[in-house]
């Protein structure tokens, strides 16, 4: 597990520079305003993406490894290519049209949606690709080409926000042109690996039965954490919703990082090892799954919400002052977010009963959306963070009792405590550091605090053995020394 998990470093570097410097670049380019309404575009761009075509996405991993193991992998990729090429064709002018008549005025508004929801057109049909180098643990050309291609769609966008009158919409130009050399690089590779399959119709039932309630679940958790962007820009406005949701990216991306990070080297190797080794094995997968996302999501979550205030020298001034006054709460709300949706839901995954992932979310969104439109009018930007974090609360206590009717998710107690007890210490530590810290630039602030709270957050840790952090040290000196070693004799 550690070597996948050290795999996925570029992609996840990639990840870092651009959450970091979107959120960094886009709030000091664009006025409050036009973040406002370029993180709305970008949240109707992920609804769109999960209606229409997370489904096949869905589908092409989890079924990767069984049609691997019984010859019909060429099968598998050219149903897959095909049914998304298919849907990119109808997505196009049916998205348009939605635009089109949506019931407002606003022009460049309407344009900045046609581009968003148009660049996802193209993405369906590159995540294919990206998709099935995942399943097939194709590290290295997963890595080197997503990396490229988020990185390549990130760089023209801010190119083009310098240079043109693109303004918000400048973002979305650069992911199509990026989705566009991506799809040129990767296509004849894949197709090398379709060219003796065939299009199956029931396959493509198949793909649907199993990933439409996952895109269910994957709409109503997104609005359970986006959702309140569309009531915050109802009640307050378009600068409000660029100040919560820069606050909400820059406590939460870096939660999210770790989780995708984490998540995406371990659910193939849970799927393949359900497949080929059985069910025990799997257990321990996930028992060491849960142990490594506590010993690294719970501290950055607890670090963000101590350093919140430096932190916030990252942000523009138009969106700074209200963004950090949020950021703890979201650190937190972001916990049980992602172990909503990255362990939790594992277990409908694993088990193939992929309908109750909706179900589960429906009353917590159901409670989001009603504490949205009570609170939000009352407590501003305060009222979206309790609702959200209320919710949360909910969804991740029903979703962790219902997967478990369906599939034996370990629950590590111990880890918990134990890191649970190493963050408070570390809290402990960094708030008795001197006051005058507080006189010194933000990034020096922020470097200080950071730096002592992880020495004293490691070696709490490294004491208690907490989520048998010292096997987990253990194993990257001992896999260290194999790969200094190979290539000494490579040399040789």
């Amino acid at each position: 597990m550690l070597k996948q998990v050290l795999g996925y470093i570029p992609v996840n570097v990639a990840n870092i520079v651009i959450s970091f410097g979107t959120i960094a670049l886009l709030t000091r380019l664009l006025s409050g305003e036009e973040f406002g309404r370029y993180a709305l575009a970008m949240v109707s761009l992920q609804f769109g993406h999960m209606t229409a075509f997370s489904w096949i996405e869905a589908g092409i991993s989890r079924f990767y490894a069984r049609a691997e193991r019984t010859g019909e992998l060429a099968t598998h990729l050219k149903t897959s290519y095909i049914t998304a090429v298919i849907l990119s064709i109808i997505g196009l002018p049916l998205f348009f049209a939605i635009i089109y008549f949506l019931p407002f005025d606003d022009t460049r508004m309407k344009m900045l949606l046609a581009y968003a929801l148009g660049s996802t057109c193209l993405t369906i049909i590159y995540n294919i690709g990206i998709e099935s180098h995942k399943a097939a643990h194709r590290i290295g050309r997963y890595s080197a080409l997503h990396s490229s291609q988020r990185l390549l769609g990130f760089s023209v966008g801010i190119i083009l926000i310098l240079i043109t009158d693109l303004r918000e919409i400048a973002p979305f130009v650069g992911i199509i042109l990026a989705n566009m050399i991506a799809i040129i690089i990767d296509l004849p590779f894949m197709l090398n690996k379709m060219k003796s399959g065939k299009v199956d119709q029931a396959l493509v039932r198949q793909y649907f039965a199993y990933g439409m309630p996952i895109c269910l679940s994957l709409i109503l958790s997104y609005i359970l954490s986006q959702g309140d962007l569309f009531f915050i820009k109802y009640f307050m406005g378009d600068l409000a919703v660029g100040q919560y949701n820069a606050g909400y990216n820059l406590a939460n991306r870096s939660l999210d990082v770790l989780f995708i990070w984490i998540a995406m080297a371990v659910t193939p190797i849970a799927i393949t090892t359900l497949e080929k080794e059985g069910l025990e094995k799997t257990k321990h997968v996930l028992r060491n799954y849960a142990g490594i996302l506590l010993l690294f999501i719970l501290p950055t979550a607890t670090g963000i919400a101590l350093v919140a205030e430096p932190a916030g020298f990252i942000l523009g001034q138009s969106v700074r002052a209200e963004a950090v006054k949020i950021m703890p709460w979201i650190a937190f709300a972001g916990v049980m977010n992602g172990f909503i949706a990255y362990y939790a839901q594992r277990a409908f995954v694993l088990s193939q009963r992929t309908g109750m992932l909706a179900i589960t979310m429906i009353l917590p969104v159901l409670i989001n959306i009603g504490l949205n439109i009570w609170l939000i009018p009352l407590y501003g930007l305060k009222g979206a963070i309790w609702a959200t974090l209320v919710a949360y609360g909910v969804g991740l206590v029903l979703s962790l009792v219902v997967a478990r009717r369906y599939f034996p998710l370990p629950l590590p107690f111990m880890a918990l405590l134990k890191v649970g007890f190493a963050c408070l210490v570390m809290s402990g530590i960094v708030l008795s550091l001197p006051q005058s810290l507080t006189n010194l630039p933000d990034i020096a602030e922020l470097l200080i605090k950071a730096s002592v709270g992880a020495l004293v957050y490691g070696f709490t840790v490294f004491v208690t053995n907490a989520a048998h952090c010292r096997e987990l040290i253990t194993d990257m000196v001992r896999a260290y020394k194999a790969r200094t070693a190979s290539k000494q004799v490579s040399a040789q």
